[in-house]
């Protein structure tokens, strides 16, 4: 009956359709066959002449940032669907951001929302925002927005802006970090 209903859909729609009962065991010979795909990729950028490199794995990704001032900046980083259409999306995200200054670990959670839209066949736009304001203590905030480039499915060349500023008063410490200007980089997925 879900056929019947599918196939009348794609009738209604195009003017045309086709269908073809499959077995079971046909459809799990031709699924074994299919090549799988990773879901990691590897994306290495320069960003205000600071090597950045981040790492991610489904859902989940590590941002790590040296900065020339002797300055680490990670961020781990948990993105949820909201929802997404033909290469158009929106994601929230929930992270925890650190620096290594001078021997110290200051870190500080943050949330945020990730904004993409395909407007060429192998072009995407995004915008991402994330931050949490403390009071007098304490805020973090980051923003990028840029431009990606896929000559291949599983290459990609992307350029943009990002801006990083990361401030936490701990007794009589300080942990002050950031960062602006522009970045270029390569992504690679496995």
């Amino acid at each position: 009956m879900k056929k019947f209903f599918t196939a009348a859909i794609l009738l209604f729609m195009t003017g045309n359709a086709a269908a073809q009962e499959i077995s079971p065991e046909v459809d799990e010979g031709i699924s074994s066959v299919k090549q799988r795909k990773l879901p990691f990729n590897v994306e290495a950028r320069t960003f205000n002449a600071a090597p950045e490199f981040i790492f991610k794995y489904k859902d989940f990704s590590v941002d790590y940032v040296r900065s020339r001032d002797d300055f680490n900046f990670v961020k781990v980083k948990a993105d949820r669907e909201i929802f997404s259409l033909m290469g158009t999306g929106l994601e929230w995200n929930f992270a925890l951001n650190a620096v290594d200054s001078r021997n110290k670990l200051y870190c500080l959670p943050s949330v945020g929302i990730n904004l993409y839209m395909r407007i060429r066949p192998r072009v995407d736009i995004y915008l991402q925002f994330s931050g949490l304001p403390l009071g007098r203590r304490a805020h973090f905030t980051d923003f990028e927005s840029g431009i990606k480039y896929f000559p291949q499915k599983i290459f990609s060349i992307s350029a943009g802006w990002r801006h990083i500023d990361f401030k936490l008063r701990r007794g009589g410490d300080v942990g002050d970090f950031a960062l602006s200007g522009f970045f270029a980089g390569v992504r690679y997925d496995f």
